[in-house]
């Protein structure tokens, strides 16, 4: 008989596995990470992570999953699209593993629309839906595909960020360089969203 001391047991290693397994994506993307070295990080076996999540690939979409829906808690979607891309930027600069989790996926995943969770897909179509009600609204330009327009703004949240660091370094370091940043974005988004304004 389980008792409620083994099954928190169970559940403080099973979110031991999942920060371990964070971290080892982050670090080394989905082919490079090993289970291995996440069961040891874990304090867990390979044998349990496998009993739990099955393969790396799934295991890898659990993390991209429970990623997703943080970000989508700390940094939820709304029709004022301008607002959400600076609030995502702010996110993936004071996160760094959530934009390489997030970047990880976008990397992987590329080649297997078929193997993604449909929770995941289901986060996006939400998303796509807010994007339409902007547009519906007279929020944001109905010119660009819903999808299309998300993308963009997803792009530019995260352009200074992933940006080459030579030219990081050509740029200089400013004390003002993140709120330089930050406004930067925010007019790239308006334009984006409002491009008659």
């Amino acid at each position: 008989m389980t008792t409620r001391a083994t099954q928190a047991r169970g559940l403080e290693t099973r979110q031991r596995v999942l920060e371990a397994a964070m971290a080892e994506f982050t670090r080394h993307g989905v082919d490079g990470a090993r289970i291995n070295r996440i069961a040891q990080e874990a304090r867990a076996s390979k044998e349990r992570i496998y009993a739990w999540f099955g393969d790396k690939d799934a295991l890898f979409d659990t993390v991209m999953r429970v990623g997703l829906e943080e970000l989508s808690r700390v940094v939820p979607i709304t029709t004022d699209l301008v607002d959400y891309t600076v609030r995502l930027h702010d996110t993936f600069a004071a996160r760094p593993e959530l934009q390489r989790i997030a970047a990880w996926a976008w990397l992987h995943d590329r080649e297997r629309t078929e193997g993604v969770s449909a929770e995941r897909v289901a986060g996006y179509r939400r998303k796509v839906e807010v994007v339409r009600d902007a547009q519906r609204a007279g929020l944001a330009d109905p010119e660009w595909s819903p999808h299309h327009l998300l993308a963009a703004l997803i792009a530019l949240a995260t352009s200074w960020l992933t940006a080459p660091v030579e030219l990081r370094r050509a740029a200089g370091d400013r004390p003002d360089a993140d709120e330089i940043t930050r406004e930067q974005v925010r007019r790239a988004a308006q334009r984006l969203v409002h491009p008659a304004r």
